[in-house]
């Protein structure tokens, strides 16, 4: 075996670090991991378009969810402490969790009067499966092809995150609930600030969490518990703890330092630990540089 070969099949990973310098817990898989996080994303997706076209769902309580559900909660699970994402400030982790916490236990309130309580768990998991959905599976498989198609790599994370959020802005019972402009603006609002959080922060459980509040604060509006005033006053405080905790902007070095996100991530580990690569002939281009290879494993690619 040639040292290119040897190089592009067994060349390390970087560790991710923090924005403070530190290493990153390791986000690697194995090989086999890898092919089986892009099995299950592609699968999760493919049920999805088929729960859509053909009316087919799960039944938990009085929601009717996508099919989808079993393979997105299976990938969850597979994905583990790579879903649970990282805070900016661990100081604001208490205050967000404590208003979840809240959240889900007005649901609870909500819900057990008219002996629903199961609907609580119902849109807990109906939440994770639109964030898994819409947030990691479609931007996963959209960025990998795009990818192999020599696109790079940052161009292809972003066509996948619009297209996923583009998708989840047009699902049918969304759009069954815009009537005017203002309707549309939030949806398409909620579905960028998702992408936002899951990019910048990997936070596909707490993105979950909230998703799920947001939907019984709604329906305590719905059910006339809450005025409109305090549905969007609850809204906008629940988006601002989410926003602050798990994505917001920071000074510029921060947001420099923000150039990999969770589907970023996968998609490394699904091309043997390495940034997407373009091979030409016999040689190997990097479309994107690693900070911590070292000096001589890079010239042995370039060569």
């Amino acid at each position: 075996m040639s040292e290119l070969s040897k190089a592009t099949t067994t060349g390390a990973t970087t560790r991710p670090r923090r924005s403070g310098g530190r290493p990153a817990p390791s986000l690697v898989l194995s090989r086999t991991g890898r092919m089986l996080v892009l099995a299950l994303a592609t699968i999760t997706m493919v049920v999805e378009m088929g729960s859509l076209l053909a009316g087919v769902g799960v039944e938990i309580g009085s929601f009717a969810l996508s099919a989808s559900a079993v393979p997105s909660v299976l990938l969850l699970v597979f994905l583990g402490a790579r879903s649970v994402g990282e805070a900016r400030d661990r100081d604001r982790l208490v205050p967000f969790w404590i208003a979840m916490v809240a959240g889900l236990g007005l649901g609870g309130a909500l819900f057990s009067r008219t002996g629903d309580l199961i609907d609580v768990a119902a849109l807990l998991v109906a939440a994770t499966n639109e964030e898994m959905v819409y947030r990691f599976a479609v931007p996963v498989v959209a960025a990998t092809g795009l990818m192999v198609l020599r696109v790079p790599p940052t161009a292809a994370r972003v066509v996948g995150y619009l297209a996923a959020g583009t998708w989840w802005v047009l699902l049918p019972g969304h759009q069954q609930q815009v009537a005017n402009a203002a309707n549309l603006a939030t949806y398409v609002a909620f579905a960028v600030i998702s992408a936002l959080v899951v990019a910048r922060s990997r936070a596909i459980v707490p993105m979950a969490v909230a998703h799920c509040v947001l939907n019984i604060i709604t329906i305590a509006h719905e059910r006339g518990d809450i005025t409109a005033g305090s549905r969007s006053a609850l809204s906008a405080c629940l988006l601002f703890l989410l926003v602050g905790t798990f994505a917001w902007p920071g000074d510029i070095r921060r947001r420099a330092a923000d150039a990999e996100d969770l589907v970023s991530d996968t998609v490394i580990d699904l091309r043997d630990g390495r940034p997407a690569s373009v091979r030409r002939g016999d040689d190997v281009e990097l479309i994107e540089p690693v900070e911590d290879t070292p000096a001589e494993e890079t010239e042995t690619l370039s060569r």
